[in-house]
Parts: C-alpha cells; structure tokens; sequence
C-alpha cells in the first residue's frame, strides 16, 4: 500500500485554506503539519513563528507588511547567530 500521508496533507491544505480567514489559516497549518513531521525538535519554534505572524496579519491587517517584517526579524536572527558563531569560534581558538 502506498504511503498517503502526502494526500492527507494536501487534504488538510484544503481545508485551512477552506477556512476563509488568513489568521485561521495560518494557526491550522502547523497544526497539520504536525500528523506528518517524525522529528519535532524545532517544532515548538515553527509553531510560535506561524502564531506571531498570524498576529501580525491580525494586527497589521496587510499580509505584506507582515512579511516584510517576517524577513526582518530572520535577517536579524540569522545575524545573532552567525555573530555567536564567529565568538565561539575565536573563544575555541579557532581562526574565524
């Protein structure tokens, strides 16, 4: 027998996109992703980022301006941690 689980997603795509409303759908999405996902260590991650952009379209009422500041903030966060990176890297005696 075939394996389904990908069907089943794109089921469950329907459905969150069946919803109507972008904030709901964007709640619903991690939680379908999570039947198929066998490694959730940076689950909990990807469900609070899915959340706060949701509250961000709520709050801005622009799914743009929400993505721009998505892009931001990873930009930010991506920066973080290549600078944690580079520290350690020179802490371990490393040549960075």
């Amino acid at each position: 027998m075939p394996d389904r689980r990908f069907l089943i997603l794109c089921g469950g795509e329907i459905l969150a996109v069946a919803a109507g409303n972008l904030v709901v759908a964007l709640i619903l999405q991690p939680l379908i992703l999570a039947a198929f996902l066998d490694d959730r260590r940076g689950y909990p991650v990807f469900i609070l980022a899915a959340v706060l952009y949701a509250v961000a379209v709520a709050v801005l009422g622009h799914v743009l301006l929400a993505l721009i500041a998505l892009g931001v903030v990873l930009a930010c966060g991506y920066a973080a941690l290549s600078l944690y990176d580079y520290r350690l890297t020179l802490w371990a005696g490393g040549s960075a």
